[in-house]
């Protein structure tokens, strides 16, 4: 895929797409596609993939941004209704079949667009651009490696400043401070920092509980970094190692490595989701790992694939994967560790280095 306009290169593989399914125009409305095939990072828009020109419908305050960040398509400014000039645009690129995204666009959105397409025939699709998205191109990795740098080097730089007494709160705020400093657009996601027995909400929002002395706290938390994520779970200690954490954190580390020796092209993900529950089952704590293995990462901080029970996804090279299996015990203490990893045709090679 060439480096000079990837974005030309992905609607091309979308045209193919397009063809296996019988449509030969997607209107496509979810933001962060959009921005997949354009580069166009403007709200209140629409992307038409057609062959031949395919046109970005936005409106009089992305003009000029579309104009500069787009190459290769046509920007046509609208004049009326996003879902007229959407339907007019269609039927003049002689548009026979229209896909649109039936996860993104609203009832009331297709209807009217429904409502202005004449003769065209309209066909909802569900998560083609997003089964695209799930291999990443060269330039989408390098952006990827940047953030993991970003949100590793921030992590280094935040945990001298903490001290007990300090909030969780005070604590998530340094370190979303520091990857700005250090160049991301911001936290990919809420940053969670949960200390002690908080531990064990897997999706705890940082508070103003103060952190202690001889406790745990659990990181997660990512850089975004011109519109990719970065995603890693850690915990430090404050001070010493409570003796539950002797006894969890190994088996949360143990299953971590299993499961990523499994990670590599032609894998099923849901077999990878299986060796690090089926030990953590071992051991007693099969009930205490509440969620999924992992996740794909990329403009999302969760997209497809999902590392999860029975799900049928075959791993291909070019995926970027979460690995974060996880013990939690209630009111008492959580271990979860997560890493990034990018799936090659011989298995796998670690974006993380933390």
């Amino acid at each position: 895929m060439t480096s000079r306009n990837p974005h030309a290169a992905r609607r091309a593989e979308l045209l193919r797409h397009m063809a296996g399914i019988g449509v030969d125009g997607l209107l496509v409305s979810n933001r962060r596609n959009i921005f997949y095939l354009s580069a166009f990072r403007g709200e209140d828009s629409l992307l038409l993939v057609r062959r031949g020109r395919s046109q970005l419908i936005t409106d009089g305050r992305f003009s000029e941004q579309a104009e500069q960040e787009t190459r290769g398509i046509e920007i046509v400014v609208r004049k009326k209704g996003l879902m007229a000039t959407a339907a007019a645009t269609a039927r003049r690129g002689k548009v026979a079949t229209l896909g649109i995204e039936a996860e993104a666009l609203t009832v009331a959105q297709a209807e009217d667009l429904r409502a202005a397409l004449g003769r065209t025939t309209l066909k909802p699709v569900r998560g083609l651009v997003q089964r695209q998205r799930m291999v990443k191109d060269a330039a989408e990795l390098a952006v990827i490696r940047r953030a993991v740098a970003i949100t590793q080097r921030a992590f280094l730089d935040t945990l001298p400043h903490i001290r007990p007494g300090m909030t969780e709160m005070e604590v998530a705020h340094i370190l979303d401070r520091t990857m700005i400093e250090l160049g991301a657009e911001g936290p990919a996601f809420e940053t969670i920092v949960a200390a002690g027995e908080r531990g064990s909400l897997p999706h705890a929002r940082p508070t103003e509980r103060r952190i202690r002395s001889g406790e745990a706290i659990l990181f997660d938390w990512g850089a975004r970094l011109e519109g990719y994520c970065a995603d890693l779970t850690r915990l430090a200690f404050v001070d010493r190692i409570p003796p539950i954490y002797r006894r969890i954190y190994p088996l949360v580390l143990t299953a971590q490595r299993r499961a990523v020796a499994q990670v590599r092209a032609g894998r099923k993900t849901g077999e990878v989701d299986a060796v690090a529950r089926g030990y953590l089952k071992a051991h007693r704590h099969g009930k205490d790992f509440r969620h999924s293995l992992g996740h794909g990462l990329g403009l999302d901080v969760h997209e497809a694939p999902s590392l999860a029970r029975g799900v049928e996804t075959t791993l291909r090279a070019g995926m970027v994967v979460t690995v974060e299996p996880g013990i939690y015990l209630p009111g008492r203490a959580g271990v979860r560790i997560e890493d990034l990893l990018l799936v090659t045709r011989k298995g796998h090679a670690s974006l993380t280095s933390l």
